[in-house]
């Protein structure tokens, strides 16, 4: 039985990777940094890019499903 619907796990999901990208910014801007890891400015930059196109590419739907892939 789901608790949710589709368009409640989408919008979740979508939230999810917002929140990601903003983190990752303020990250980027004040750190921490883990160079030795490949966490730097520039990663966090990206992976907050990311984090908003694959928000804009399921902004209709499919982003819960995406999410679980």
């Amino acid at each position: 039985m789901n608790r949710y619907t589709a368009e409640e796990l989408d919008n979740a999901a979508l939230r999810d990777l917002l929140a990601d990208a903003a983190s990752s910014d303020q990250q980027a801007i004040a750190g921490p940094f883990y160079p030795d890891r490949g966490i730097t400015a520039e990663s966090l930059n990206a992976y907050a890019a990311k984090c908003r196109a694959q928000a804009e590419r399921y902004r209709s739907g499919g982003a819960h499903k995406a999410a679980l892939a």
